[in-house]
C-alpha cells in the first residue's frame, strides 16, 4: 500500500468540514466517543491521504 497524496484540495476540506461537524454534533450532545471519530477525519484532511480510496483504486488494477 503506497502512502501518496489521493486527495484534491475540494476533498480535503470537505474532509475538515465533516471533521467539525462531527466534533460540534458530539460536544453538544455530550457524547465524547463521537468527538474521537473526527479524528480519522482530521489525519485524512491533514495528510490528504485516504486508505479506502487506495485499497479500492489497487483493486480496480487486478
Amino acid at each position: 500500500m503506497k502512502f501518496e497524496y489521493n486527495l484534491s484540495i475540494g476533498e480535503c476540506v470537505m474532509s475538515f468540514f465533516l471533521m467539525m461537524a462531527v466534533i460540534i454534533l458530539g460536544i453538544s450532545t455530550g457524547q465524547v466517543w463521537l468527538t474521537v471519530l473526527g479524528l480519522p477525519l482530521f489525519l485524512r484532511g491533514l495528510l490528504g491521504w485516504c486508505p479506502l480510496k487506495t485499497f479500492l483504486h489497487s483493486q480496480s488494477k487486478d
